[in-house]
C-alpha cells in the first residue's frame, strides 16, 4: 500500500515538473515574440521616418515632385552632356590660344598626348607609345637655354662638354671658314653627297671639297653625311662605299652619317619603302662605315625614328636627331641635336643649321 502511494506521488511530482518547464518555455517564447514584435515596430517606424526625410529632400530638390527612374537617368545624361560640352569648350579655347600664340598644330596635339610620340605624315597623325625599353636621354626640360648669340647652351647638372656645330652643303654657298672658326663653332658636319629621289643617281655635293678643306684648314673638326634614297641594302652599301672613297684623303674626327628622311613626295623612289627596309639600309650603311674604322651615325627627325624606323631597332647606333625647339621632344638617347635651321653664323650668308654634340669624339 505504501509503495503504491509512493509511486503515485512520484508520478504526480514528475507531471508537476513537466508542467513548470512547459510554462517557463512558453513564457520565454512569448517574451521573445514580444521583443521581436517591438523590434519590428521600432524598425518600421525608423524606416518610415527615413523615407519621409528622403521624400522631403527630393521635394526640396525638384520643387515638390519625385523623379522616376527615367527622369533620374535623363538628369544624369544631361549633366554628362553638359560636362562634355564644357570640356570641349575649354579644349577648343586652349587650342585657339596656343595656335594664336604661334604653336603649331602638331605641337598642340603633342601636348595632349605626353605619353606618346606624335608625328604627322600624308595628312594623318601617328601615335607611338613611349617605350621604357629604349634608353632615354634623361635631360630635364630646363637643362638647355638659348644664348644671346643664338646657340643653345647646357645649364644642367651633368658633367658634359657640349660642342657647338653646324652642318653645311652647297645651299650655304661660299663660306668664310676663318670667320666661322672665330664665331665659336667647334665642328662642322659636311654633306658629301646624295642619291637622287627620282632616278637614284649618286651625286657629289658641289661644295664638298671646298667645305671640308676650308673647315680643316681653320682648325674645325669635321664629320660627313650622305643623304640616302636607297631602296634596298645593295644601294645602301653603294652609298657607304661612295662616301668612304670621298673622305679617304681627309682626317675625319666626327661621325660618318647616313641621312634618312622622308622625301615628302609621292613620286620619290622611297615613298613606299617599309620600315624594315629603312632599318636594313641604315644598319648595312653603318656596319660598312664601322668596318672601315670610322664612327657611324644615323641622322633623322622624330618622324624618321618612329614612322620610318623603329627607334628600338637602331638603338645600338649613335643618333643625330633633328628637332627644332627647346625643350627636346624626342625622348630617347641622342648624341647630336640639330636644333634650328635658321641659325646665324659669321662667315655664312643666310641661314644655317645649328647643332650641339654631347658626345666626345
Amino acid at each position: 500500500m505504501k509503495n503504491n502511494l509512493q509511486d503515485t506521488r512520484e508520478k504526480r511530482g514528475v507531471r508537476n515538473s513537466h508542467n513548470i518547464i512547459s510554462i517557463i518555455f512558453l513564457s520565454l517564447v512569448s517574451i521573445m515574440a514580444l521583443s521581436f514584435s517591438i523590434f519590428l515596430l521600432v524598425k518600421n517606424a525608423r524606416l518610415q521616418r527615413e523615407e519621409a526625410a528622403f521624400k522631403k529632400e527630393l521635394e526640396a530638390i525638384n520643387g515638390g515632385g519625385f523623379y522616376t527612374a527615367e527622369e533620374a537617368q535623363k538628369l544624369a545624361d544631361d549633366a554628362a552632356r553638359e560636362a562634355r560640352e564644357g570640356a570641349e569648350d575649354t579644349l577648343r579655347e586652349d587650342f585657339r590660344k596656343k595656335l594664336e600664340s604661334g604653336d603649331t598644330a602638331i605641337g598642340v596635339v603633342r601636348d595632349l598626348f605626353p605619353g606618346e610620340i606624335v608625328v604627322n605624315g600624308s595628312g594623318r597623325y601617328f601615335f607611338f607609345p613611349i617605350s621604357d625599353e629604349i634608353e632615354h636621354h634623361g635631360f630635364a626640360e630646363t637643362d638647355f637655354e638659348l644664348s644671346d648669340n643664338g646657340f643653345i647652351k647646357y645649364v644642367g647638372d651633368k658633367d658634359l662638354d657640349i660642342k657647338n656645330g653646324i652642318d653645311v652643303s652647297r645651299f650655304q654657298g661660299d663660306i668664310d671658314w676663318e670667320k666661322v672658326a672665330a664665331s665659336g663653332i667647334d665642328y662642322a658636319m659636311i654633306r658629301a653627297g646624295y642619291r637622287g629621289t627620282g632616278e637614284g643617281k649618286l651625286v657629289e655635293d658641289d661644295k664638298f671639297v671646298d667645305n671640308i678643306e676650308g673647315a680643316i684648314e681653320n682648325g674645325i673638326d669635321v664629320g660627313v653625311y650622305f643623304y640616302s634614297q636607297a631602296v634596298n641594302k645593295k644601294e645602301a652599301l653603294e652609298e657607304a662605299q661612295k662616301l668612304l672613297d670621298m673622305i679617304e684623303p681627309y682626317n675625319i674626327e666626327y661621325p660618318v652619317v647616313i641621312d634618312i628622311e622622308s622625301a615628302e613626295s609621292d613620286e620619290a623612289r622611297t615613298a613606299t619603302l617599309s620600315s624594315d627596309v629603312y632599318e636594313e639600309n641604315a644598319k648595312a650603311f653603318c656596319d660598312t662605315i664601322s668596318a672601315a674604322g670610322y664612327k657611324p651615325m644615323i641622322y633623322g627627325n622624330v618622324k624618321s625614328f618612329s614612322l620610318l624606323m623603329d627607334a628600338a631597332d637602331v638603338d645600338d647606333y649613335d643618333i643625330w636627331i633633328a628637332y627644332y625647339g627647346n625643350p627636346q621632344y624626342y625622348p630617347y638617347h641622342f648624341n647630336m641635336w640639330q636644333y634650328t635651321s635658321a641659325g646665324k653664323v659669321k662667315g655664312i650668308e643666310g641661314d644655317v643649321d645649328l647643332n650641339i654634340c654631347i658626345t666626345e669624339y
